[in-house]
């Protein structure tokens, strides 16, 4: 206790060294170190949080009361959409579109009201799509980025045969995300220990259950370790082994994958091709000698490829991808831990809706 002996030193010094520190003193001061750890440690942990955790990226919901619940015609009303993107991939600016979707015959115009990071879409005649940009999780911002999108409609006239007819609106939301995992993996190259001494790790599949910060996840990987061709006609060596990863891939979010070059097109036009839902590009490294060495992901989107990216067509929601280090790896190396990365790039949509009614005006 340095700062005790030094401070007990300076009341000797003042004439009163015949009269001992007060324990309320001591107890003050013992706090106080104790205060000043403890937030140190805290501001560290705080750096080391991953934010690539959950299983959502961005989520809408209409503020309270727009629209309102009842209206009458001719009314303009306000249509006010809150965007929060609480996953972990960051949006860029213009690259996200929000459509809203309303029933012509009984909506007289839509206005909308951009600034910010909200422009009007210009390639439509009404003003009824925007873009936008949101920044995901961050270790300074750990629930994301959120957005306001506001429109002013106009109600139109009831059917003259009616008081009221109930309406509704629809807001679709259409964006680039990707999932990323960085996790480690056992190079177990004696996977069926057959060499004397112990290991330091061994061949296991691996789950995830909590995410990676995006509505698409992977769930698990089950990981294989096979000789290579030489290998097997090699009696006097090890040879190389060939890892091979089995990706296990899920939907988990509250709308559809769609292709990324299909975004737009969903969001402006209403419809794709059917052959457009659902895709994702994978790509796998580990770490080589000179840099990251990329895995060759199974299928292809194209069966001639030269590229390594591998290409999945979800079904139910769920899909596997085979990716394999065609390279392999020494085999005569003991059983090590390595890192692997999994990065898998996708377009994504999902809608929200809420009803009104609109009252017809007293003539």
């Amino acid at each position: 206790m340095p700062f005790i002996a030094k401070f007990a030193s300076q009341k000797s010094l003042r004439g009163r060294s015949h009269q001992p520190i007060h324990k309320k003193t001591i107890i003050f001061l013992l706090l106080l170190f104790l205060v000043i750890g403890c937030t140190a440690g805290t501001t560290k942990k705080s750096k080391d949080i991953d934010v690539r955790v959950g299983l959502t990226g961005p989520i809408a919901e209409f503020l309270k009361n727009t629209p309102p619940p009842r209206i009458f015609e001719g009314d303009k009303f306000p249509v006010v959409v809150k965007i929060r993107n609480t996953g972990a991939t960051n949006i860029k600016e213009d690259q996200a579109f929000i459509s809203l979707g309303v029933e012509n015959d009984y909506t007289k115009s839509i206005q909308l009201i951009y600034g910010g990071n909200v422009h009007l879409y210009s390639g439509l005649k009404t003003e009824n799509t925007a873009t936008f940009g949101l920044e995901g999780k961050s270790t300074i911002n750990q629930k994301g980025a959120e957005e306001i999108v506001s429109y002013n409609l106009v109600a139109g006239k009831v059917d003259p045969q009616s008081e009221f007819h109930s309406s509704a609106v629809i807001a679709t939301l259409c964006y680039p995300y990707e999932t990323i995992l960085d996790t480690t993996i056992c190079m177990d190259t004696d996977p069926n220990s057959l060499r004397p001494g112990k290991k330091v790790c061994r061949l296991q599949d691996a789950s995830f259950s909590n995410g990676q910060g995006s509505p698409v996840a992977i769930t698990k990987i089950e990981m294989q370790m096979l000789p290579s061709q030489e290998s097997q006609q090699n009696p006097n060596g090890y040879g190389k082994v060939i890892p091979h990863f089995l990706i296990f891939l899920e939907n988990k979010g509250p709308g559809l994958v769609i292709k990324n070059d299909a975004i737009r097109e969903f969001c402006t036009q209403g419809k794709i091709m059917h052959e457009k839902f659902n895709v994702i590009y994978v790509k796998a490294y580990l770490p080589g000698s000179s840099g990251p060495q990329e895995l060759d992901c199974q299928p292809k989107e194209k069966k001639d490829s030269t590229e390594k990216q591998g290409y999945v067509k979800l079904k139910d929601k769920k899909d596997i991808i085979r990716c394999t280090l065609r390279e392999g790896i020494d085999g005569t190396l003991d059983p090590y831990l390595s890192p692997l990365k999994v990065e898998m790039s996708y377009g994504y949509t999902q809608s929200i809706s809420a009803s009104y009614i609109i009252q017809k005006t007293a003539r």
